[in-house]
């Protein structure tokens, strides 16, 4: 996997479930990726910022 594929990955797994094969390579390439643990991290923190918002 790439870091492409994995950026949309994280994206995705904000409007949907992953399935089994898709969180485990995602959780594989975030092992060695330092720059897509941080794109996830920052996509958490939005998320959890934006429902702070709308409460």
């Amino acid at each position: 996997m790439n870091c492409k594929q994995a950026t949309k990955l994280i994206s995705d797994s904000k409007e949907r479930k992953l399935n089994l094969q898709e969180k485990v390579s995602l959780k594989t390439h975030l092992i060695i990726c330092p720059y897509c643990r941080s794109f996830q991290k920052n996509c958490n923190k939005m998320t959890q910022l934006m429902k702070q918002f709308t409460e």
